[in-house]
């Protein structure tokens, strides 16, 4: 397991903040996908002494067009992934397309006047839903289908990030959110070169509720057959509207239980603490949270002879 942080790499803060971190793997929001602009931002990682592991999502909106069937914007997309490849950038990660939703309900005050973030959860079953996440299923594989062949071609693997926002949609408005629906779209893309980036509270809110199972066999059944690129760690705990992020050690069972699934199943990607609270004084993007909970999360690693 690697230690790994999503970051602009354009900004100075945001390298300097890994190096300090000592995290080394970098997952890379990038301000423009143009070939230009990939190799700069491949640059800049390599030049601070880091790991490019892979580019953060595709542009939503150039996947919704593709996956409506828009030539074009497929087009547009195998060259980002080829250029990709070109580059030496071994991944690409992708959400489901149609879909735009941050999922914050509210903020609220957490240990010590943290400020935390309450994602909204639907759990709700939909029985007239069917034919509405069918619709969805298809113009997905359409995209994937079309994407495939040029992931495997320039040797990249294509991630699905599963997100806690989706969480918040009614069952008739999202797909993929259940271990079946996941193992269906291994089979869709039906290659080598696709993987999962998994979303731990979308594990312990989501997944795991719909199949009765405690969150560690979810992740288990998840990660053994080797899809598993990236695990966020988060952790969630139950509020009246939904789900409020806290700090790692809050549940300190929870996270140790999911990193020993981990070690189990061999997992060797890239690991990353998210979401976390943000302290007295901290940045607009809770510097001094994530670096606690990084180091949180080090030091789990240690304790489990990692």
């Amino acid at each position: 397991m690697h230690l790994t942080t999503t970051l602009n790499p354009f900004e100075d803060t945001d390298l300097l903040f890994a190096q300090q971190m000592g995290v080394d793997w970098i997952i890379a929001n990038v301000p423009a996908w143009d070939a230009d602009t990939l190799a700069a931002a491949a640059n800049r990682v390599m030049q601070a002494g880091l790991h490019l592991c892979s580019l953060s999502s595709l542009p939503g909106d150039l996947a919704t067009r593709a996956a409506e069937g828009d030539a074009g914007a497929v087009t547009r997309m195998r060259r980002i992934i080829s250029d990709a490849g070109r580059l030496g950038i071994p991944a690409v990660s992708y959400r489901c397309p149609g879909l735009s939703i941050s999922g914050t309900v509210e903020t609220t005050k957490g240990r010590g006047a943290s400020v935390s973030t309450v994602y909204g959860v639907e759990n709700r079953d939909d029985t007239d839903s069917q034919g509405r996440r069918e619709a969805m299923w298809s113009a997905l594989t359409a995209l994937l289908q079309g994407l495939a062949p040029a992931a495997a071609n320039a040797g990249v693997r294509l991630v699905y990030e599963t997100d806690i926002a989706l969480a918040s949609l009614p069952a008739a408005e999202r797909i993929l959110d259940n271990v079946p629906e996941l193992d269906r779209l291994s089979r869709v893309v039906g290659s080598p070169c696709h993987g999962l980036n998994l979303d731990y509270g979308f594990v312990t809110q989501v997944l795991a509720p719909s199949a009765g199972v405690e969150p560690e066999d979810a992740l288990r059944r998840l990660g053994e057959g080797g899809e598993l690129f990236a695990l966020r760690l988060r952790s969630l705990r139950d509020a009246d509207v939904g789900a409020c992020e806290v700090f790692l050690d809050e549940d300190r069972a929870a996270v140790l239980r999911a990193l020993r699934v981990c070690k189990s199943i061999g997992f060797g990607g890239a690991l990353l603490a998210v979401a976390s609270p943000g302290m007295t004084d901290d940045t607009a993007r809770r510097h001094k949270g994530h670096a606690f909970n990084i180091g949180y999360l080090r030091a789990m690693l240690q304790a489990i002879g990692y």
